[in-house]
């Protein structure tokens, strides 16, 4: 393509319209792809330079560049030592002769009429504001998807101007912007001293200038999630603890008048950084001592000075429970006072920032067993602790009921601590006659409406919007404010019942329901058959057997009249050691009917997906008719402190299996389960763990880390292995892998270490080498005999629960425990206390001390280790048969 200069008044000062300014650091996976997309960009007006800037790079995007700058004559490229990426930019600042400076991440691309509708726009607000900005796409892989802040800019046509003090929460942090290439003395550079969110503090800076900022709707950046970012390098408060609040700090000193007032825009943007990493567990610094931590929420209470309640109420994309736990933790005592008319509000600084007006009742679960309506759930109100009283109150046709309420685990409100204090409640409301029941909540005295959230588990067909159950004998249905449900006697209606169904089935194919419509059909065809026979399905995961199987086995040699049936992945079928009697297909037309008409489903995993045939929408529309109840089996002992995942109010389990009182006490107190959710056996694979003789075997198995996973939506998980490789927890592992101190004891004495890497990162195994002689690398295909281990190593993996059923000395080594207290992983901390086995070990060399010391004991257990192993498991010779007649009787 040929870019010829135009003829232009300015081009006395500037050479081009637009400097695209690319910094490049080790960046010859992408770079070509990077260029290529400048170049293709289609220009009928506007003249454009690349300017390819290497800061220091030590792979081949030398050579990448150079190829590149001698055969395009608008490429410019140049070379220093590495200085990072705000001195890299600074110095493209000063070399630019563009105009507009358009910059572009060595790993990302804009489309290909980018440029010059960028161009067009800046000119249109040319003497109004200095830095433009254009849609933002996330690229991963092949799939693109637009940022949500791209809905932050609401007015309508292709550009507009937009005033901070008009719109303070366009929170412009990301490099998808243009500015004025301005004369010397205005220029705005980046702050080398800021090795996080120098990005955002330069494009404040810009918008500060004259309190403007274009959006352009033409042209698009697309940013590439699939390689390592400073965002993901410094999301660990262990590396971004000081930085943050440095920046946080120097926003604020930046944007601060004479008045010591700060502009909302700044405000908002602060927020805006601690919103997602709030949402994400990477906020708090919990791996601080005492002290350090204090200071650390000492500087951020400071920050919050500058931050007005209203604000932060105004705060856009922020969820308004979080917002409260905003305020009470780092601005200002909440108050709880009554108004005018006696009803109970929340004031923070004199501001109202909530009430008790309408509340919301969540039901998880609303099933019809027997005569009765199951009923589970919570309220969801802001501030219930701060009240005296609070009481559900169902008010019936004859009698009314105060409902006893718990905490609720749901109080952990999309995001992994505890935010609120919502309330839970379950029990029963009789169905065998006509009747209505009105559900309120009393606080402190004052009866309050209700208006309701369904969650998937419950009768009401929300998926058509139809409020009707119709069953053999009743009508159901319910009303809001307040919630009201209601019992009629189908045999009194039956034209309305007929009506209802009729209407609800043209509802199921209005909403693109035919094939539901279809197997609604089906259902009715098989029913007589169907309904007359017991059918328990057992279910594990593609590639695995777990639990579910080793039930199964031992079931289905009982005569007792019941059919068994072992759901098999399409995959799975005919793979060694895979059920081939009895067996159906996942979603499949003959496992959707079984499990409609299914007496029990018996299930290793929690997911809906890994049990379930049917869609979240089928479930939904049949749900009122199916009379299943589902058992959890678990694949291991909950360990991890979960209450967001295994609570209670996101299961649909009628029974969740247990089998130790160390697990019983943790779910009641910490996942709002009650003693009747809970069934008192053991695994059924428990049965295959003896604590027999063992070899001279070590065995080091740690788990796996979210933060070095790339999880993007409808993609498998892969790892980042740019972030693996430079992890604490790689160096820790590959330490003892090559640790020729460790392998001179176990050659001493005999030994073998094996190490089991988990299936998630077994992509990396090949970064897992070792040479030495008694240090082995298992691949995923090496079977290993839990039994064998006379140590077994790990950090919170799950397996600790089977070498404690096989009587194996633990050890634990965390070689990146600052990380995983501070949110590296889905969870950060443990419901087991596992430092009264080793305590936590965190570097190579106290491991291999501690291996050596265990060698020279013979691996003897105290008195107190024995007794604990020794007591963890309820006792059965058999649990599979104990879990047998456990389930019959159910």
């Amino acid at each position: 393509m040929t870019n010829k200069i135009k003829n232009t008044s300015y081009l006395c000062e500037y050479q081009y319209d637009v400097t695209v300014l690319i910094p490049v650091y080790n960046a010859e996976n992408f770079i070509e792809n990077t260029i290529d997309s400048v170049l293709n960009n289609i220009v009928t007006h506007t003249t454009f330079e690349i300017l390819l800037i290497n800061d220091g790079s030590t792979d081949n995007s030398d050579t990448l560049c150079q190829n590149y700058a001698s055969t395009h004559e608008q490429i410019k490229y140049y070379y220093h030592d590495n200085r990072g990426v705000s001195y890299t930019r600074n110095r493209g600042l000063d070399l630019a002769q563009g105009k507009y400076i358009m910059f572009l991440d060595a790993d990302d691309l804009i489309e290909k009429h980018t440029i010059e509708s960028i161009f067009d726009s800046f000119e249109t607000y040319e003497n109004e504001a200095d830095i433009l900005t254009y849609p933002l796409y996330r690229k991963i892989q092949n799939k693109i998807m637009p940022h949500v802040r791209n809905y932050t800019f609401k007015k309508k046509g292709a550009t507009q101007l937009y005033n901070i003090y008009e719109f303070p929460f366009i929170n412009q942090s990301t490099m998808n912007i243009v500015v004025k290439n301005l004369p010397q003395n205005e220029k705005v550079y980046f702050d080398e001293s800021l090795h996080y969110a120098e990005d955002a503090f330069f494009n404040t800076q810009m918008i500060l200038k004259q309190q403007n900022i274009i959006y352009s709707q033409k042209g698009k950046y697309y940013y590439n999630l699939g390689h390592d970012s400073a965002v993901d390098h410094y999301k660990s408060p262990v590396n971004i603890k000081d930085m943050l609040l440095t920046y946080f700090e120097k926003l604020i000193a930046t944007g601060i008048d004479s008045t010591g007032e700060v502009p909302q825009y700044i405000q908002g943007l602060i927020l805006y950084e601690l919103n997602w990493r709030f949402l994400q567990n990477t906020l708090f610094p919990y791996h601080l001592t005492d002290t350090a931590y204090n200071h650390w929420m000492t500087r951020m209470k400071k920050v919050f000075t500058y931050i007005d309640i209203s604000t932060i109420m105004a705060k856009p994309i922020m969820d308004y429970y979080h917002k409260i736990f905003f305020i009470q933790t780092f601005k200002t005592q909440i108050n709880c006072e009554y108004d005018d008319h006696g009803e109970i509000m929340f004031t923070a600084d004199d501001t109202k920032i909530g009430d008790y007006a309408n509340l919301t009742l969540v039901f998880n679960k609303i099933k019809i067993e027997n005569n009765y309506l199951h009923v589970t759930g919570y309220i969801k109100a802001p501030l219930l602790d701060m009240v005296d009283e609070v009481r559900l109150k169902v008010t019936g046709t004859t009698d009314t009921q105060y409902i006893t309420l718990t905490e609720s685990p749901s109080s952990y409100y999309k995001t992994r601590m505890k935010i609120a204090s919502f309330k839970a409640f379950d029990f029963y409301l009789p169905i065998d006659q006509a009747a209505q029941f009105k559900f309120n909540v009393i606080i402190d005295g004052h009866t309050i409406d209700t208006h309701h959230w369904f969650d998937r588990n419950v009768i009401f067909k929300t998926f058509i919007g139809s409020k009707y159950v119709i069953t053999e004998t009743k009508i159901i249905s319910f009303e809001s404010n307040p919630f009201t449900i209601q019992i009629a006697e189908k045999s009194h209606h039956n034209k309305l019942a007929k009506r209802i169904l009729k209407y609800q089935k043209k509802l199921m194919v209005r909403n693109g329901q035919k094939t539901l419509a279809t197997f609604e059909k089906i259902k009715k065809y098989l029913k007589p058959l169907m309904q007359k026979q017991k059918i328990w399905l057992y279910n594990d995961r593609v590639g695995v057997l777990d639990n579910a199987h080793a039930q199964f086995q031992h079931d289905l040699k009982k005569k007792d009249g019941i059919k068994r049936y072992y759901i098999i992945r399409e995959e799975d079928k005919g793979n060694s050691g895979f059920p081939t009697e009895n067996i159906v297909v996942y979603g499949t037309l003959k496992h959707k009917i079984l499990y409609y008409f299914a007496t029990l489903i018996l299930t290793s995993f929690k997911e809906f997906t890994e049990y379930s045939p049917l869609s979240y929408r089928a479930n939904n529309l049949f749900y009122a008719e199916m009379t299943n109840k589902i058992v959890y089996l678990q694949h291991g002992v909950l360990n991890a402190h979960t209450p967001w995942l295994y609570g209670k109010h996101v299961t649909n389990f009628d029974k969740f299996l247990i089998s130790s009182p160390f697990e019983k006490q943790n779910l009641l107190n910490n996942y709002g389960y009650s003693s009747t959710d809970l069934l008192e056996s053991g695994m059924p694979r428990l049965d295959g763990i003896k604590a027999q003789h063992k070899k001279k075997k070590i065995l080091l198995a740690p788990s796996w880390r979210k933060s070095l996973i790339n999880e993007a939506t409808g993609l498998n998980r892969t790892i980042n292995t740019k972030a693996f490789v430079e992890s604490d927890f790689y160096a820790g592992i590959n330490a003892i892998l090559n640790s020729s101190t460790l392998n001179n004891v176990l050659r001493q004495y005999g030994y073998t270490l094996d190490l089991k890497m988990h299936p998630i990162f077994m992509e990396c195994a090949s970064l897992f080498e070792t040479e030495l002689s008694n240090i082995n690398v298992l691949s995923a295909d090496d079977a290993f005999e839990l039994n064998d281990y006379q140590l077994f190593i790990t950090d919170f993996s799950s397996y600790m629960f089977d070498f404690i059923k096989a009587k194996t000395k633990i050890a634990f080594f965390f070689p990146d425990y600052d990380y995983f207290l501070s949110g590296n992983h889905v969870y950060n901390k443990l419901d087991f206390d596992v430092s009264q086995f080793s305590g936590i070990l965190r570097t190579s060399d106290e491991l291999v001390a501690y291996i050596e010391t265990e060698i020279n004991k013979n691996f003897a257990m105290p008195a107190h280790t024995y007794d604990l192993y020794n007591d963890f498991y309820y006792k059965y010779d058999n649990y599979k048969l104990d879990l047998y007649h456990k389930l019959v009787n159910m």
